[in-house]
Formats: C-alpha cells, structure tokens, sequence
C-alpha cells in the first residue's frame, strides 16, 4: 500500500508566547503543498518493524536513520502497541521533501504512517480511535495533528496542535519553492528567538486575522502578500544567512510575498503562473540550491 505524505509551508507563524514545559505557543496559518515523501506499507513476515529510506543525498542531507530516531519508526512502533497488533510491517520511505527545512516532512511522514497502518490492518476509524491516533500524533510532534486532519489549510495555536480548518476560495497562485541545502535546528531557531514586544506581537495576530480573511474571499495576492509573516527570520541563527540570501534572490526575480517556512531553512515566494514559476526556476540553475515549482493543495 502506497501513502502520500504532502510537505507544509507556514503562511504566517507568531510566537505568543511559552509554557511552563518549554514549549512555545504559536499562531500559525499551515498550508499543505504539492511535494510528497511516500510510504510503501506492507504487512511483515515475523513480528516487528522491518524500515528501508530511499532519497537524494540532497535533500536528505546526507544518511536518514531507518531505526528508532525515525519519526516513521516511531509512529509504527506507537500504533501497533496502541491497537495491539500483534503482526509485523515493512516499510519503505522514499524522501522527496527535504530535511531540516521547516516543511515538516518527518511530521507527514509519521502521519502517513499512522493512517496507513490503519487501512493496511483494516482498522476502522471511529470517533474513539481518531481520537487516540490524534493523541499518538501528538505524542509523535507537535505538527503531526495537521498532517493528520485532512483539511489542506488551518489555523494552528496551541503548540500548533489545536487546529481549526480553513477554507480557501479558489486556487492560491503558484510557489517557487528554495531549499538552500542547509538545515535549521527547530529547537536552536526558539532559543535565539529576542522577545517580541506584546503590542508588536497583537499587531501581527491582527494580520493574520485579515489574512485569512482575504483567502476566504478569494482576494488577490496584491492584497494579502504583505500579510504574510514569520517571527521565526529573526532568530540570531547563523544559518539563517542562507535564508535571508535566498529571499533576496527569489524577490529580487520577482517572486512575491516570499517567506521562510517553518523554522527554515525552506523559502516559498508566489508567481503569477506556472510558466513564471518554470522561466524562475531556469534563472535560478545556477545556485547550489535544490528548487522546486509547486501549489498548495486545494
């Protein structure tokens, strides 16, 4: 059985505030994209987890671990022990999206597994055991439960776990989408986090309000680019000098509302069409970086 676990941008991302455990809580607008890692499930001979990783040493940047430090290993390992499934599976990944890039491929990848595992073991998913496979999720990392819920856009808050979908009229334009081949530590990205001003912090809630405001009702790019945000530039990282270079380039070419997505490295700008997005791509051949022209889903 094959899954398709999609990658995410953030099209906003606020940090409001931390809690007692260390975790940050965020208000952020996912987005799935058109970029897929995909599974190959199938049931074991003995016992146990059986994990192969296929993937282009760039965007894997370098050895992927087909042991317990991979979120698919660990999702399978939560759900044949939460549903007591008492048989093996093999698994296949085949890594598209890149690593460390703030696109939340391992996150879609343990998703993937959750709900595949399902079908696969034609478990059927009542309301109960959604529940539970929620909870698993969210046990797994904090933006499994988006990758979970089948809605292609929602407001994240919380740790980003507390979702609400968001429905987006029409198609959003397409992405050249920049990953400069240099991972970001999610964890280092929150600690050099300087604290924002709380009337800086309302501000920006504020676009996000009529951020989704103007997707809802299908208004141009022109009037929401603008809106577009994340706090998560500004973190004194090193790396990020990479994504500050690749969001000059990608304006500079004429890309809009260009971003970082997540904690990075990854940057998204919009283009008018497809066949900007492909002439953009060709100006951009010359950079040690890997391109990709994509959409959001839906």
């Amino acid at each position: 059985m094959k899954v398709q676990c999609p990658a995410k941008i953030n099209l906003f991302l606020e940090v409001t505030g931390k809690r007692s455990d260390g975790y940050h809580r965020l208000a952020t607008l996912f987005a799935k994209i058109n970029l897929y890692d995909v599974l190959d499930l199938s049931i074991g001979p003995r016992p146990g987890i059986e994990l192969t990783v296929e993937g282009d040493r760039n965007v894997t940047g370098g050895a992927v671990s087909a042991g317990p430090e991979n979120l698919v290993w660990r999702a399978a390992q939560a759900f044949l022990r939460a549903f007591r499934v008492g048989r093996g599976v093999k698994i296949h990944l085949v890594k598209r999206i890149p690593v460390g890039a703030g696109l939340g491929g391992g996150s879609s990848d343990a998703a993937g597994t959750l709900l595949g595992l399902a079908k696969l073991f034609e478990i059927k998913l009542d309301a109960r055991k959604k529940a539970r496979l929620r909870a698993l999720g969210a046990r797994l990392g904090a933006d499994v439960p988006f990758f979970l819920h089948p809605a292609p856009f929602c407001l994240g808050t919380g740790i980003g776990d507390r979702l609400k979908p968001i429905r987006v009229a029409g198609p959003l334009p397409y992405m050249v989408l920049v990953y400069p081949e240099v991972g970001i530590s999610t964890a280092e990205s929150y600690k050099a986090l300087p604290k924002p001003s709380r009337c800086d912090v309302l501000t920006r809630l504020s676009h996000l309000d009529k951020l989704i405001g103007s997707l809802k009702r299908e208004r141009p790019l022109q009037d929401w680019e603008s809106l577009l945000f994340n706090r998560l530039e500004q973190a004194a990282v090193p790396a990020l000098s990479h994504v500050e270079r690749a969001r000059r380039i990608l304006s500079r070419l004429g890309a809009r509302g260009v971003r970082m997505s997540g904690s990075g490295s990854s940057v998204f700008g919009f283009v008018s069409s497809h066949e900007e997005g492909a002439r953009l791509l060709k100006r951009l051949q010359g950079y040690p970086w890997k391109v990709f022209l994509t959409c959001c889903n839906g």
